[in-house]
This record gives structure tokens, C-alpha cells and sequence, in this order.
């Protein structure tokens, strides 16, 4: 995979080190998200002007939404009300899916196609 582009998804969190560490990598683009971190690979490929991070919520990072307008999505209530779905990719489920979700309580995990393993360099 050689372009990316994940921008304008309200996607947030650190972003993941998988997806930074393609090899083949030519543009990636997660631009207007809420992102709040990076890791030492993704910021080897902003300095190479590979990533494109800007208005994400990253601090120390130029270009970034205003601290008010990363509190303000912080605050907001998620589609992924339970944890557990956080590793699923889109996170939000149906609602027999989640019927299921919650008479199973303790023992939910996501099938691997679904997460962002899925991003493993060799599969792509």
C-alpha cells in the first residue's frame, strides 16, 4: 500500500505504530481527525512528509485543533460505549450484535479481519 488517506473520519486516540511502519508508504494522510498521539515511527514519516497530521488534537505538534475544540469532541459521547468494541474497525455494531455482546459480558473479542491488525505489512 503506497496512499492512505483516513482524513475527515473523527477518528481519535494514539495512532497506531502498525500503520506507520508500512513499508511501502508513499502518503498518509489523517488530517482533520482527533488523534492525540504519536509514536516514533509516525513521527519519522511526519518529519519525512509522509504523514499528514495536521488538526488532530497532538500536543507539540503545529497545525492542531485549539485545546477547546479537542475538549469539546473529548467530551462528547462515543458510538463505542463499551471498551471492549473499541478494537473493532467501524466500532460501532448493530443492535443484535450488541444484545449478544451483553449477555456474553466478560469474554468479547474482535475477529482479526475487523482490528487494526489487519494492517500487518505483510498482508498488504
Amino acid at each position: 500500500m503506497q496512499i492512505l488517506n483516513l482524513a475527515q473520519n473523527q477518528l481519535y486516540g494514539a495512532v497506531p505504530e502498525l500503520v506507520c511502519k508500512l513499508s511501502n508508504l508513499k502518503n498518509l494522510s489523517l488530517s482533520y481527525n482527533y488523534f492525540t498521539e504519536v509514536g516514533t515511527e509516525c513521527k519519522k514519516l511526519i518529519q519525512r512528509n509522509v504523514l499528514d497530521v495536521r488538526m488532530n488534537c497532538i500536543k507539540g505538534l503545529a497545525m492542531q485543533r485549539s485545546v477547546a475544540e479537542c475538549a469539546a469532541f473529548s467530551c462528547k459521547p462515543r458510538s463505542c460505549p463499551d471498551e471492549k468494541s473499541l478494537g473493532l474497525v467501524p466500532c460501532s455494531i448493530g443492535k443484535y450484535e450488541q444484545n449478544q455482546l451483553d449477555s456474553s459480558a466478560s469474554s468479547v473479542s474482535a475477529p482479526a479481519p475487523r482490528t487494526y491488525s489487519a494492517f500487518k505489512p505483510h498482508s498488504l
